[in-house]
């Protein structure tokens, strides 16, 4: 039997880097073998980290739980908020060119009689006072846009009425990362990597350090950023843009004050513009905002005043700055002894807030294909298939987005009649003429399940005029009892939730619901709280 790997070497820091080297040494040195894996963080004392507010998706409340992370804790040290939903606005105009909103929520949307609610919903139409799909199939959605919490005050860590995740600071986040990793054993290096040493079979044998000098290593992950320092410039692994599927290419982030503290939603908004997208990420003390554009349709100052038209009277906490993205992936993660994660993998494209995901499966696997000393090509190149269905997974998903837009503007005309639609997808668009989303259709077992593409064309109108077999098997009456039981939850929900930032005021302070006296649903207290928050 070969020896494990006992030695991991991570080249940045950052979210990827820190939450790579908490994962690793949570997960590999728990068992009750006495050796353990040593992991080494390098990070540059010279890149500055911008504290900008992200996103992240469902699955972030597990993997903090099974990282052992303390939940309040968590959320104080990044500024965090909780997520629900993602909210789009504009996206797609109704009959009347008027724009929608809609949601992509975190549950599933049901079954009646065996049979997805998508086809009853189709067949029938909204019951029981609902407003569209996700309404009529999950009781959260109204608790959301009334800024309820998807928690009770007082409750444990991770304790949840409804699904959820969170927004944060990036900054703060990966230093709280940085903290925890360092007390459960990582070592931390603060120096500049400077060179790369390859050995006679092209594998990484050292790394050139500004102060340390000649640092041996067995395995490396490269952190280092759209920089790309190790995997894509000294082992030369190409890297394959998505400018051909995705059109933005830039972003303009800016921080900006709260309005109304009692109106902050338990969700991410994304809303359309001319030619792109500006999202809302509220965190505790501030919101995260901005513009993703394409700069083939807009230039960089008209995008910035269209920015700062969308977004009113309300005064930026920091200059509006332009940042070129570079959509794509690179080729294979994983070469020799190295694989990149983070913006040195790829990135594609913010609107579904997967970078932290993508960092978390890259480092779960890792762990599942776990390499002996002798590095066997086997687990490099079944990690690699992994991630490529990982990327198809995401880039299908965004492109269906932009696809099925019905905006009249020139870049989302582009957006649908110039890029070239995945092959993957465009063969289920095909079958969606047809039939409804199905598991088998997505691949349900990675983040874009068969119920994303459901709530997301069915609110966008997409299937409106068609017809399907499976309409045939559904019953108006179960479908009105359904809708019954849904609204019936929706006004408990409206009754007991707590409002969002009230909850994460009393978190914050550590106070149960009599302590902090919150009040419930629609007596809620909010408004005068707004007026003192800080």
């Amino acid at each position: 039997m070969n020896k494990r790997l006992d030695e991991v070497t991570i080249v940045g820091g950052g979210t990827a880097g820190w939450l790579i080297a908490l994962f690793l040494v949570t997960t590999l040195n728990r068992g009750d073998d006495k050796s353990k894996v040593k992991i080494t963080v390098i990070e540059s004392p010279n890149i500055p980290n911008i504290g900008v507010g992200e996103a992240t998706v469902t699955g972030m409340f597990r993997m903090l739980k099974q990282l052992r992370i303390d939940e309040a804790e968590f959320m104080l040290k990044s500024d965090a908020t909780f997520k629900c939903a993602g909210r789009f606005e504009n996206w797609s105009v109704d009959d009347k060119g008027q724009p929608k909103v809609f949601y992509n929520p975190f549950s599933n949307g049901g079954y009646v009689d065996g049979i997805e609610t998508a086809y009853h919903y189709h067949r029938f139409g909204p019951r029981a006072g609902s407003k569209s799909y996700a309404d009529n199939a999950l009781p959260t959605l109204a608790a959301i846009e009334k800024c309820r919490a998807p928690k009770m005050p007082g409750s444990k860590n991770y304790e949840a009425i409804f699904p959820y995740t969170y927004h944060l600071n990036a900054q703060s986040f990966s230093v709280h990362l940085r903290d925890v990793a360092r007390q459960r054993g990582v070592v931390h290096i603060q120096d500049d990597m400077l060179d790369v040493e390859l050995g006679e079979n092209g594998y990484i044998s050292a790394l050139k350090l500004k102060e340390k000098g000649r640092f041996p290593v067995k395995f490396v992950f490269d952190c280092t950023g759209f920089r790309g320092l190790i995997l894509q410039k000294a082992l030369g692994e190409p890297f394959i843009p998505y400018d051909n599927h995705l059109l933005c290419d830039r972003a303009i982030p800016v921080m900006i004050p709260h309005r109304d503290t009692s109106k902050i939603k338990p969700c991410t908004t994304a809303t359309a513009l001319s030619a792109g997208w500006s999202w809302n990420v509220p965190l505790y003390h501030r919101t995260g905002t901005g513009y993703v554009y394409s700069s083939k349709f807009i230039s960089d100052d008209e995008a910035c005043d269209e920015l700062f038209r969308h977004l009113g009277d309300v005064q930026p906490i920091n200059e509006p700055r332009v940042i070129p993205m570079r959509i794509g992936r690179v080729r294979r993660p994983w070469v020799k002894n190295c694989i990149a994660a983070g913006l040195a993998a790829g990135f594609v494209e913010p609107l579904e807030a997967t970078a932290i995901y993508s960092i978390e499966m890259t480092a779960r696997w890792f762990m599942t294909y776990f390499p002996d000393e002798d590095l066997s090509p086997v687990f490099e190149k079944r990690f690699n298939k992994v991630m490529d269905r990982q990327y198809e997974d995401i880039l299908n998903f965004i492109v269906m987005n932009y696809y099925t837009s019905n905006r009249p503007e020139p870049f989302w005309l582009a957006s649908r009649n110039d890029i070239d639609v995945p092959g993957g997808l465009r063969e289920n668009m095909e079958l969606w003429e047809h039939n409804m989303p199905a598991p088998y259709d997505t691949g349900d077992a990675f983040l874009f399940t068969h119920w994303n593409y459901l709530y997301m064309l069915l609110q966008k109108d997409y299937f409106k005029g068609k017809k399907f077999a499976g309409e045939s098997l559904v019953s108006e009456k179960s479908w009105v009892r359904h809708s019954q039981n849904v609204a019936r939850g929706r006004e408990s929900l409206l009754k007991n939730l707590p409002n969002h930032f009230e909850l994460l005021k009393a978190m914050r302070a550590g106070k149960s619901m009599e302590e902090s006296h919150i009040s419930l649903g629609e007596k809620s207290g909010s408004a005068a709280l707004s007026r003192k928050a800080g």
